[in-house]
This record gives structure tokens, sequence and C-alpha cells, in this order.
């Protein structure tokens, strides 16, 4: 089934999706936007600076307490911006070692550090710095469900692009090996579908 721009939908009880009116070639249907939780609500990547998108999440149910980015690619992180200046909360994420092709205006309200573990009211996060597409790049592991977000490391339908100085493929290959020691039930990409069968796509 095609994804459907700016339209929320629900992949679980706890997990919504909003992909971005944005298809591409890098990008494919568009740049896939996640909400976890119900009543407090946190927004993993959410994507380009447009006005319809961000209003796409500001309408989802629940209210929405922090922002993550997996990485600062201009097709996933300039939203959060335009997301903060509108409710005032925190931005967490990591700065890339280069600034080629990054988003400038990505200021975090606090880097996030691998392993780290992000609490909220009805789950938690698991931070897993995996650097190759970016160097700055980040999956989250939804525990205790397993789902993961995976950013631009893992896509579905799409290649993933390792564009130096920023990316590098050996550190790549490298984080695809570091994902496979966690248990994972699921693949939520920042393009495309989720995938089901995790560890076959990694």
């Amino acid at each position: 089934m095609p994804l459907k721009p700016e339209v929320t939908e629900t992949l679980s009880p706890m997990v919504r999706r909003i992909t971005a009116n944005n298809p591409g070639v890098f990008t494919g249907p568009g740049t896939n936007t996640y909400l976890i939780g119900n009543d407090d609500v946190t927004v993993i990547d959410p994507g380009p600076a447009m006005d319809t998108h961000v209003q796409a999440i500001t309408d989802a149910p629940g209210t929405i307490t922090q922002i993550i980015v997996t990485h600062t690619h201009l097709d996933h992180s300039p939203g959060a911006r335009l997301l903060h200046e509108r409710l005032g909360v925190p931005v967490y994420g990591l700065i890339a070692t280069n600034p080629q092709n990054q988003d400038t205006t990505f200021t975090p309200t606090e880097l996030l550090e691998d392993q780290q573990m992000i609490e909220c009211e009805d789950f938690v996060l698991r931070v897993i710095h995996t650097p190759g597409h970016a160097s700055n790049h980040l999956c989250f592991l939804l525990e205790p469900q397993g789902m993961l977000f995976s950013g631009d490391h893992i896509m579905n339908g799409s290649t993933v692009v390792i564009r130096p100085p920023d990316g590098d493929m050996g550190a790549y290959i490298n984080s695809l090996q570091k994902l496979k020691g966690y248990p994972m039930t699921a693949i939520a990409p920042g393009h495309g579908a989720v995938l089901e069968d995790p560890y076959s796509a990694v």
C-alpha cells in the first residue's frame, strides 16, 4: 500500500507515521516522521521545513513533549526548528562532524549519547549511534516492543547514499553489524514502509 503524504497512519498502539510530501529519487515516497506515545508524544524526525508537514504533526492527537532526530540532513531535521518555535519543547540529537550538506539551523537542547535511555511515560527509547550515512546518525530502539527507528541507515525502496566526507562506508558496515545485536521485531525506516523482517533487512 503506498504511503499517503501528510496523513497520520497508525502502525501500532504506540506508533504513528506521517510521511512528508517530499517524494524524490533520494527520499522515495517522502520522509517519514514518527509519533511515539498517545498522551505525551515524542516526535522522531520532524522532516523538512514544510509548513504543511509541521501542521500535520501538530494536528495529530496527543501533546508533543520532545523532538528527536536521527541525523541532520535537510529532509529529516529542519522541521525541528519550526516545531520548537511553535511548541517550545526540547530537541535532541547530535551535530555532524562535517557541516557539508547538513541542516545548519539544527540546535539541539541536549546532545544524545550511544546507549542512552530516553525514558518516557509509556515506553523507553534506546539511543544507538550508527555512523555511516552521516557521522551523527542515530537509530532508536523502542523498548520493550522492539521496533527500530532506523532513519536513513536502513531504508525500504531507496538506496542508502554514503557521501564523504561526512559519510563513511566502513563505519556504515560496522553500524549494520552493531544493529544485529539488538532484539528487533520490525524496522521503521526514514523512507518507505515498515520492514517486518528486520534481520533480513540489516
